[in-house]
């Protein structure tokens, strides 16, 4: 059903059956004559749900950061351990520049390159799984329910750590098979999480504008989803600061790596996985439930999910703008995520696995911080610093190509710098951590100025349902790159790349038509 954002209850005849017989929209009424726009703005409006869905978001960081910090560094740690110098019996280096294969399938592969491919199948999994999740959450009241599901899951997949501590194949795999599923369930709290920024910026007022200083109600809403956007993104940082800290307790107490190995590593994850499960059920008791679009009566829920996708997608003429902020946020997000995990093992390299265990907790620990740091200071200096939208992300961007760069100089075996030294971690954690934390935001609150009311979950699936194209690739690419090099400068290439275009895509967006075009709802069918 199709129908225009100034729609209000009153100007709508309550007779109008041909309205009724459609699928129900974003503004149709019910039977005490308010509409589901009105539902939501109240349901989100008060202090309560805020601190609600905040308390949600922290409950999902504990496992998050011990899914990217720890278990692929106990992955990698585990690998290493197992694996054999190539041509020979003899273990693996700890330290250095090291060539190290391990099984993987029928052959054998360097041991860094069994991460990248890990994360390649993950990434593959999460979009398959996002596609058929992310449409349903726009339905009638599924949202909380589906959020609750897949954090208590994703909880749940982090409970089993503690037990895989023998250095063999078969504990490897375990390691590696619950990665993966930590990762495809991630996707789906995440767009879900996402999904009520949105929502949260339209208790407050309308967009009318891409200028903050055009009236009060764009004004207020700009800053009420980047408030929302920043803190949801804080509150997931500090669960993952509490999780950090519980890692940096457990390596002090228990024992250096040389002592207990990696098993610090699976404890705290398991630890973890616990204190998500607890806060996502307080959250989830607190949460006001949201209602959506009704669901089309004797629709099959996955058949809904996959003809709402085509849809969906089939709109790139309709919302043009979001598409393409969309896709650049992919190519960036993409650059990102997997220059992330370079550093991580290029640091675990550089450090020595075994000497830098105890060195890698803190790095991990501050990592989380500065990431902090960059969103709250976006979110303080945005009222303050009157630049247009755009100017932010060209800003961040900037910051994000030079350190990827600054990897790429390191190549060449004659050229001193380039992450070869552990001071320049440091520095590089603080700009590109907290850059990307604030682009983070950024991009969240901007796309939900682009995509249509009703269909929030939906186009928020986007971002990881188009990220099937580049997600798993580049890990994969990567992995390629890292088995043939044994240098991990060599893999960021492919990442500078990224950033650089998405920069393009990124000039190209026209924010002030895409919040003009965003005013008329995705069509039903």
């Amino acid at each position: 059903m199709s129908s225009t954002d100034g729609v209000m209850k009153g100007d709508r005849s309550k007779g109008d059956a041909r309205a009724h017989e459609q699928a129900a929209g974003p503004d149709e009424e019910n039977a005490s004559g308010t509409t589901i726009q009105d539902q939501q703005v109240a349901s989100l409006s008060t202090k309560k749900a805020l601190w609600a869905y905040l308390i949600l978001c922290f409950s999902t960081g504990p496992t998050s950061s011990m899914a990217f910090n720890y278990v692929s560094a106990a992955i990698q740690s585990a690998a290493n351990t197992v694996g054999h110098r190539p041509g020979s019996n003899k273990p693996c280096a700890r330290r250095g520049h090291i060539q190290c294969s391990v099984k993987f399938g029928a052959g054998e592969i360097d041991y860094v390159s069994y991460v990248l491919y890990l994360r390649s199948i993950g990434r593959a999994m999460e979009g398959v799984v996002t596609i058929m999740t992310a449409g349903i959450a726009d339905y009638s009241r599924y949202r909380k329910t589906m959020m609750l599901c897949s954090i208590i899951i994703f909880g749940s997949l982090a409970l089993p750590f503690a037990g895989l501590t023998k250095a063999d194949y078969t504990h490897l795999s375990a390691l590696a098979t619950l990665y993966c599923l930590l990762t495809t369930v991630q996707g789906v709290y995440t767009v879900i999480e996402a999904s009520y920024i949105p929502i949260f910026m339209r208790s407050v007022g309308g967009l009318h504008s891409a200028s903050p200083a055009a009236d009060a109600d764009t004004s207020k809403t700009w800053k009420k989803g980047f408030t929302v956007s920043v803190l949801a993104l804080v509150a997931s940082n500090v669960g993952g600061i509490v999780s950090l800290l519980i890692g940096v307790i457990l390596v002090y107490g228990i024992g250096s790596y040389v002592q207990v190995g990696y098993f610090s590593y699976l404890l705290a994850i398991t630890i973890a996985g616990c204190i998500t499960i607890t806060f996502a059920t307080v959250g989830q008791i607190l949460l006001p439930s949201v209602p959506g679009r009704e669901r089309p009566k004797g629709q099959n829920l996955l058949l809904l999910a996959v003809k709402g996708w085509i849809r969906m997608i089939g709109s790139a003429r309709q919302y043009p703008e979001a598409f393409k902020f969309c896709i650049g946020w992919i190519l960036w997000n993409t650059g990102y995520s997997n220059f992330l995990g370079l550093t991580q093992s290029l640091f675990l390299e550089v450090t020595g696995i075994t000497r830098g265990s105890g060195v890698y907790q803190v790095w991990s620990f501050t990592n989380v911080i500065f990431a902090c740091m960059g969103s709250l200071s976006f979110l303080f200096a945005y009222p303050h610093v009157r630049i247009p939208i755009k100017s932010w992300a060209y800003i961040f961007l900037s910051v994000n190509f030079l350190c990827v760069l600054w990897g790429c100089i390191g190549i060449s075996n004659d050229v001193t710098i380039g992450y070869k030294h552990a001071a320049e971690f440091w520095v590089e954690q603080v700009l590109f951590m907290s850059t990307s934390s604030a682009l983070r935001s950024y991009n969240r609150t901007v796309f939900s100025s682009l995509i249509p009311r009703g269909s929030e979950a939906q186009f928020f699936g986007l971002e990881i349902t188009l990220d099937l194209a580049t997600g798993w690739i580049n890990p994969l690419v990567q992995g390629v790159i890292q088995d043939r090099t044994h240098n991990l400068r060599f893999p960021m290439i492919p990442n500078v790349l990224l950033i650089f275009v998405a920069g393009l895509l990124y000039i190209s967006v026209d924010i002030p038509k895409g919040i003009e075009d965003a005013k008329v709802p995705l069509k039903e069918d």
